[in-house]
């Protein structure tokens, strides 16, 4: 079989740009860890000062979903995101609270993977439609 040097190098040019996919997406993982202000469920805007994610090296997640402290495990694998089941408080709250600890605790488990974009976090289902939004 002959190949011509042309096809060679389309083949190794090829191989460069998904290795470069590849590990871009390996390393988003790391980008995750840190604390993310909620602001956005389903397009909706969240105006509530509380309302944040913790992601920890360790394979945890803390927060609160605008009311009520909420606590997981989760593990990343490349731009999947794999939750486990959310406990939470359970505090009665007002207005916006409540409204922002409704939508979040009904589109959590909609969550399938995740994009990190510089300052924003975003959480998207398995159609990578964005579930929620989330800045540092």
């Amino acid at each position: 079989m002959h190949l011509s040097a042309s096809k060679i190098l389309a083949v190794l040019l090829a191989s460069v740009v998904v290795s470069g996919c590849v590990n871009s997406v390996t390393k988003q993982p790391d980008a995750l860890v840190g604390s993310w202000k909620i602001t956005d469920i389903k397009g909706q805007l969240i105006n509530v000062e509380t309302a944040a994610l913790t992601f920890s090296e360790q394979g945890s997640v803390t927060g609160n979903n605008g009311c009520n402290n909420v606590m997981a495990s989760y593990s990343p694998y490349g731009d999947h995101l794999n939750l486990t089941q959310l406990t939470t408080t359970k505090m009665i709250c007002p207005g916006d609270q409540a409204d922002a600890a409704n939508a979040f605790m009904k589109n959590i488990p909609l969550v399938e993977h995740f994009l990190v974009d510089g300052q924003k976090l975003y959480l998207t289902d398995e159609q990578d439609k964005v579930v929620i939004g989330l800045s540092k």
